[in-house]
């Protein structure tokens, strides 16, 4: 009974967001029953599951919505973006890995959302096999399968091991079956929660039809391509490299999607609810304007902005900071160099990828996948294959409609070349993630490039991701022994803590 009433609950609760945030037709007065009999029960129902990634969860702490702490609990502890402020909210501890613990709300609350969004999939789910098999009930059906495999993945790149023959059976995280599956219950292993959110993704997109039901032509819905993409990213973090490209390939050839032009570029994440590279993303209105608790809040200077992270002095020097590549390659268009602030002793290089939709400074349409990712995605998986050339024109695809090189030289400049660059295995791996770094800065994947690789994270510059920084810089770089400064490879520091509210009332779970 107790599971019955939770269930009745969650529907009501999920139909009354999809009402006031997706801009559907409202239907709280729409009981179980009729979700399967009605025809926007169960698109409401669907909806509501996606508002759950910009509902504030609690009214009292406006901090503490899913996409803000998406973005920073991998960002902010990537060696991408640097620390000016150490404030009193609990992303500090994303920089400063001494200073976490299963008690900070922002892990707690991460934590917990994810798990509704599992929830309400898997109840759409249920529903969806009780309506019936018309394409649109097929489509959202394979919509809660994908909606659960996401919420999945992303939970156990931040509270897991990354996927290893060694850590397959290191713990991975708690796997919800079915609406009912809600009691106490032990972390699946890394390697069983692969496998749960690749077969999600799987029959997802055998349930969604290359052909999309109208009602479901948003940007904003999963589609079967965005079932592709996602396998792309889980199969990546699996090593499966050949499965890798065949899902990039069904994606890529399919020609539902294009890279931006370089001339588009500098525009396009204030538009990515409509734009041709855009598979996935969550669309914002005007009236979802998060403000001082929106992403770009703390990242950019304008209205309601606090600005006090930036782009990390590593990444400019990736980027070929003060060499032509600041002037030819758009991505810089991203980074303000022109007018940075200071913020105790740290110059702060404002990052506006999360402004700029409809004029707002802290307005955009958060980006989950796009087509970018999915060309880069492969390029890895042709490196570590040693199939050198396949993965260099897939970066050069890339760079090819991100460069203008005007008076900074021809296009053949900026293209890598096989023979001229002495690319060869030994170094391919190097130049995907450089550009992988590069092109998919401040998207929530750094981190987990760097884990996976059993790379260090290295971060040789003040900031307050140093335990012990007072503010006032002491020479031109902290060095590599400061505390804080370097994460071994493989630390154990870089899992977050499983959340207190999991460990308070769940004996079986196993903490970090």
């Amino acid at each position: 009974m107790k599971n019955r009433i939770l269930y009745i609950s969650i529907i009501a609760v999920l139909i009354g967001l999809s009402g006031c945030d997706l801009n559907v037709v409202p239907s709280d007065a729409l009981t179980g029953a009729q979700i399967t009999t009605t025809s926007d029960g169960l698109p409401s129902l669907v909806n509501g599951s996606y508002a759950l990634f910009k509902d504030y969860p609690d009214p009292n702490q406006t901090n503490n919505w899913y996409l803000r702490q998406y973005f920073q609990l991998s960002d902010f502890a990537s060696d991408d973006i640097v620390c000016g402020y150490k404030s009193e909210d609990d992303l500090t501890n994303s920089f400063r890995y001494n200073d976490r613990s299963s008690e900070k709300s922002n892990i707690n609350s991460f934590w917990e959302v994810s798990y509704k969004v599992i929830y309400g999939a898997n109840v759409s789910i249920e529903m969806a096999e009780r309506k019936g098999d018309d394409a649109l009930t097929k489509q959202l059906e394979g919509e809660g399968y994908f909606l659960r495999a996401f919420a999945t993945q992303s939970l156990v790149e931040l509270f897991a091991k990354p996927y290893s023959e060694a850590n397959a059976s290191a713990p991975g995280v708690i796997l919800r079956e079915d609406a009912l599956d809600t009691k106490p219950k032990a972390r699946a292993t890394v390697g069983e929660t692969y496998d749960y959110i690749i077969s999600s993704l799987q029959k997802a997109a055998s349930l969604m039809s290359e052909d999309i039901p109208a009602e479901r032509q948003n940007k904003g819905f999963a589609s079967k391509y965005a079932a592709w993409a996602l396998l792309s990213r889980s199969y990546l973090y699996k090593a499966d490299y050949s499965n890798v490209i065949a899902y990039a390939d069904s994606v890529i050839n399919s020609g539902m999607y294009a890279l931006e032009s370089a001339d588009s570029y500098p525009d396009y994440f204030a538009n990515a609810k409509t734009s041709d590279e855009t598979i996935w993303c969550i669309p914002f209105l005007s009236v979802d304007d998060k403000k001082e608790a929106s992403v770009a809040s703390m990242i950019y200077n304008g209205p309601s902005c606090w600005g006090e992270e930036g782009a990390a002095p590593s990444l400019l020097n990736v980027m070929g900071y003060g060499t032509d590549l600041q002037h030819a390659d758009q991505r810089w268009k991203y980074i303000n160099t022109q007018t940075p602030g200071t913020k105790n002793g740290v110059t702060i290089y404002y990052i506006s990828k999360f402004s700029g939709q409809d004029n707002s400074a802290t307005l955009s349409s958060p980006v989950m996948l796009r087509l970018a990712e999915v060309y880069l995605n492969r390029a890895e998986a042709y490196a570590q294959l040693g199939q050198v050339n396949d993965a260099v024109s897939d970066i050069n695809t890339i760079r090819e409609n991100r460069m203008i090189p005007g008076n900074y030289g021809t296009m053949n400049d900026y293209l890598y070349d096989v023979s001229r660059d002495q690319i060869t295995t030994n170094n391919i791996l190097d130049i995907v993630l450089k550009e992988r770094r590069i092109e998919l800065a401040f998207e929530g994947h750094r981190l987990f490039d760097i884990e996976r690789n059993s790379l260090p994270l290295v971060r040789n510059y003040w900031g307050y991701h140093l335990d012990n920084y007072n503010g006032i810089p002491t020479s031109a770089e902290p060095g590599l022994g400061a505390p804080g400064a370097v994460i071994p490879a493989n630390d154990p520091r870089m899992l977050y803590p499983i959340p207190s509210s999991e460990l308070s009332t769940n004996n079986l779970v196993v903490p970090n």
